[in-house]
């Protein structure tokens, strides 16, 4: 492409199928999909200039932000950083890409199909033509937005349709046998379109089967008639003519020898390549059970693919699965290990073609010399027959497309690390760690049953450890076998040091380490700091904006490297829009030293990071944060960490959050106390006696909550801290019953945040001390304090609070015995809450639940306890749903509700059972009131509710 501007070397490009481009071998990260949408505008008409008006009528057509000419400089800013020099240059108010001859796949294939014109003969002609159709690589511009892209997108895909029409135009004159397939296939693909037809008429009748080529014509002028209302056109029907005249010029001169022709001793070879199966192979039923149905789709080439991190099993799995299909494919099967040789340089289509071409039979003199050649050849071979083509380790999509078999017959099965269904035909099949029965059954199977059964919390544990890793599995299965004296409890321990597991995790040549350094090494070096940076947090799992600030990137930069890593199985996604490791692959990353960043820098950010967001869900990555920070020998912004651990203990009312945030408010006490910040001592002291609070545990609660108390006094600590410390008393006082305490803290807690002008705390802190005068039957002074606090609800336009100050009147109502009252106020709670704050709605329906049971209304009573069971349950508070569910077995329990008294009580069992099993984890002290009405045979038998390992000794 000519134009202004200097050549630039070393770029090239490919927009026939995902945009990608490259610098010598180095693959570019070319951004967002916008940001490639802006390149391919630029790409295809490279060498001229391009104005700003015209790229943003390009990406967003009549409808572009209100800031579109800042995201274009933005998009263009980033392009020159990954470009280089004096690729794209600014001009005339535009921009000016300049890149070398043959740098971009469209030039190129406009090249080929031009010399393709000027070509001598049919053989050439085909040749050359099939070298331009192997340059396109799935969907042109695949997933780009923007009208530009999607017109272009149209264009360049039916440019190909013209090109493989020219081509198969030239083969029919040269081998019309080998077509035959392919023409079946797109006759099916495009059944309107006349020409393909036309040729697979011609090529029917030049191989001597002139019936089905007339069937041919019958098909398409009834489609044709049926689907437009129009007759075949003439081409069609003059072919037709003249297949029914038995016309002389139509049979095909004998051709000269040409790539694509088919070798007469080609029915004679079966390759049977697959490597053998595995004797002990374990598991994986509902995997192989799609992969079998995948590959036995008819009418196509069905391709499966087994994606997953590296030693997961794909390898196993997709030779197992060959062995089980081998007489549905009588020709043979075909293997390829696509990881290369001990270079590390992934095998090249032309050389795995090469061997499936000497493995057809085809003498290696008869090789065609390029990767498209040699594609032709080997869809020719395959042509009629029924092989399986198994594709092993392969690195990309662009790998495996010349290996794809041309007609219905075969089947191709891959395993690769990427995801690639991009591929045509392709179903993809995602492979996870084992279960942990699959693990410990593979377990069995290598060292012995009785083995397992003597040790089995030994080797539960060994598994766990093992992330239920295959190949972790089995290199600890195969030391245990060979060492018939070791104990699994000998095993256990060297596998339990965290840093020498990856070392443990080797025998002969199997090692996890050398499967993880394989994908490692494909990454590109942006993926690869992103590897490196996103596993120095020791936390469960990382948000989109986690991630942003983990690696110091825009947040839609940083998920979209997030998305990449897990496209090649380097990490893994959960709903909703998590990213987290595999446990030995975060083992893995934090081997590798990264550079540029030192880790105390990467949790400084994240710290930041989550102290902005305030999520009420984020407490399990907040308590590993603030834990591993706070065990550093010098913790970066301790009292940033310990102002972010104090907030989402207040955030999260979840059983779930005690055990995290407690663990990390004994660790970050540990360090305040070492270092002197009296500061971050009352906030972790505050964390621990509310949640000490929480599980029961009274006397340490209030220790804790007296010493941050004190603490408070003792250093002029009078503002949030001090209210807060007066409030947590206060609460504890209400559960160990005195009331009488609780008003006290309660009062001087409304007298701190009116000193501070918080009147939202007040308000609800009104509503806290409402609760003490209840439980002293102080009635009226109730009544009036929650007044008060509605007073400010309604001054602050508040309806959360007021909802929260409506269900107290209801509480109020109940304790005084105005039942029917109580359900007034708890109703118009109900209506005041947003759908979306479900844990305040499921609090408030079990207290409904109650004034219903009161009342003797006992069915309605059932459905406020299972809607509050669902609620909660939605929501994620597992204390929430523990308590719903025995406030739903103690509605059910004597009511008679379903079909029966028996099956109600039987009902009301299993929902205490259950609501046990959840508050005894958790160590709530609701367990055990439960345990004692379920009595014997139930969980009363088993020991008391846990204790969490971060209470003080």
């Amino acid at each position: 492409m000519g134009g202004g501007g200097r050549p630039v070397g070393g770029l090239r490009f490919v927009v026939l199928g995902a945009v990608r481009g490259w610098r010598g071998e180095g693959e570019l990260a070319l951004g967002s999909p916008q940001q490639r949408s802006l390149l391919v505008s630029l790409l295809l008409r490279a060498g001229h200039p391009v104005s700003a008006a015209q790229l943003i009528d390009d990406l967003w057509g009549e409808e572009p932000p209100a800031k579109a000419t800042g995201v274009i400089r933005t998009y263009v800013h980033r392009l020159r950083r990954v470009l280089g020099p004096g690729a794209l240059t600014s001009l005339g108010g535009g921009y000016l890409l300049t890149v070398g001859p043959g740098a971009l796949d469209v030039q190129r294939c406009e090249q080929l199909v031009a010399e393709a014109k000027e070509s001598q003969g049919d053989a050439e002609t085909a040749s050359t033509l099939r070298s331009a159709l192997a340059l396109w690589q799935g969907e042109p511009m695949a997933g780009l937005p923007g009208p530009y892209a999607e017109r272009q997108r149209g264009e360049w895909a039916e440019r190909r349709v013209a090109v493989l029409e020219a081509c198969l135009e030239a083969e029919v004159g040269t081998g019309p046998g080998a077509t035959v397939a392919e023409l079946t296939a797109l006759v099916a693909e495009h059944p309107l379109r006349e020409r393909f037809s036309e040729l697979l008429m011609l090529a029917l009748y030049r191989t001597g089967r002139q019936a089905e080529a007339l069937s041919v014509y019958r098909d398409a002028d009834r489609r044709l008639r049926e689907q437009l209302g129009v007759a075949a056109g003439p081409g069609l029907g003059e072919l037709h003519r003249r297949i029914l005249a038995a016309d002389a010029d139509l049979v095909a001169p004998v051709a000269p020898k040409a790539v694509s022709a088919v070798p007469t001793y080609r029915a004679a070879v079966r390759p049977t390549q697959v490597p053998a199966d595995l004797a002990d192979f374990t598991g994986r039923e509902a995997q192989a059970e799609a992969l079998r149905a995948a590959l036995r789709a008819p009418h196509t080439v069905p391709v499966a693919t087994v994606s997953g991190l590296g030693g997961v099993g794909k390898t196993a799995l997709a030779v197992h699965v060959a062995h089980g299909l081998a007489a549905e494919f009588p020709d043979g099967q075909l293997y390829a290990d696509l990881h290369g040789g001990a270079d590390g340089r992934p095998t090249r289509p032309e050389e795995a073609l090469a061997a499936f071409l000497r493995a057809l039979g085809l003498p290696a003199d008869a090789l065609a010399p390029g990767a498209a050649e040699r594609a032709a050849q080997f869809r020719s071979l395959l042509s009629g027959r029924r092989v399986l083509v198994v594709l092993d380790n392969a690195r990309d999509a662009e790998q495996i497309r010349p290996l794809l078999p041309g007609g219905p017959g075969c089947a191709v099965l891959v395993t690769s690390r990427a995801r690639l269904g991009s591929l045509p035909n392709a179903q993809v099949v995602e492979l996870p760690a084992f279960a942990p029965q699959e693990a410990l059954n593979l377990l069995g199977r290598v060292v012995g049953p009785e083995r397992i059964a003597a040790e089995r919390g030994e080797a539960e544990e060994l598994v766990r450890l093992c992330g239920n890793l295959p190949l972790a599995v089995r290199i600890l299965a195969a030391r245990l076998a060979c060492r018939p004296g070791w104990t699994v409890a000998r095993l256990l321990e060297k596998l339990s040091e965290d840093r020498r597991r990856l070392d443990v995790l080797r025998t002969g040549d199997l090692a996890v380490e050398s499967a993880f350094r394989f994908g490692y090494d494909q990454l590109t070096p942006e993926q690869a700091r992103a590897f490196r940076l996103l596993a120095v947090p020791e936390v469960p799992d990382l948000s989109p904006g986690a991630v942003a600030a983990v690696l110091d990137l825009p947040e839609e930069e940083a998920e979209e490297l997030a998305e990449s890593l897990v496209d090649c199985s380097m990490l893994e996604t959960t709903p909703p829009d998590r990213y987290r490791y595999h446990d030995l692959l975060r083992a893995f990353a934090l081997r590798l030293e990264d550079p540029e960043e030192e880790p105390v820098a990467v949790l400084t950010r994240l710290t930041a990071f989550h102290h902005a967001a305030r999520s009420r869900g984020e407490y399990a990555a907040v308590g590993a944060l603030v834990g591993q920070c706070a065990a550093l020998p010098e913790p970066p912004s301790l009292g940033l960490l310990a102002e972010l651990l104090l907030d989402a203990s207040l955030l999260s009312d979840t059983g779930q959050a005690t055990r995290p945030l407690g663990h990390a408010a004994k660790v970050l006490l540990q360090a305040a106390v070492r270092l002197g910040d009296r500061t971050a001592e009352v906030r972790a002291r505050l964390v621990l006696g509310r949640l000490l609070t929480e599980v029961g545990s009274e006397p340490s609660a209030l220790a804790e909550l007296l010493r941050a108390r004190d603490l408070c006094t003792a250093h002029d600590l009078a503002g949030r801290l001090l209210a807060l410390a007066h409030a947590s008393l206060a609460a504890l006082f209400v559960q160990v019953g005195r009331p009488g305490d609780a008003v006290e803290g309660f009062t001087a807690a409304i007298s701190v945040w009116e000193r501070l002008g918080d009147q939202r705390a007040v308000a609800a802190e009104l509503l806290n001390l409402a609760g003490a005068f209840t439980e002293l039957g102080r009635f009226e002074a109730a009544v009036r304090v929650v007044d008060q606090s509605l007073v400010i609800c309604h001054r602050l336009a508040d309806r959360e609070l007021e909802a929260l100050a409506l269900d107290s009147l209801g509480t109020i109502a109940h304790d005084r015995g105005e039942f029917e009252q109580a359900l007034s106020h708890h109703r118009a709670a109900l209506a005041l809450l947003r759908p979306d704050d479900r844990r305040r709605t499921g609090r408030t329906l079990l207290r409904l639940t109650e004034s219903l049971r009161a009342l003797g209304r006992g069915g309605e009573a059932v459905e406020a306890a299972a809607r509050a069971v669902e609620v909660l349950t939605l929501d994620g508070d597992r204390r929430g749903r523990g308590l719903a569910l025995a406030a739903l077995g103690d509605a059910l329990a004597g009511t008679g509700a379903g079909t029966g008294a028996g099956n109600s009580n039987a009902q009301a069992r299993a929902h205490r059972e259950e609501a046990y099993e959840i508050l005894a984890a958790i160590g709530s002290p609701e367990a055990d009131r439960l345990r004692t009405l379920i009595g014997p045979g139930g969980p009363a038998d088993r020991p008391r509710r846990q204790w969490p390992s971060w209470l003080p000794a």
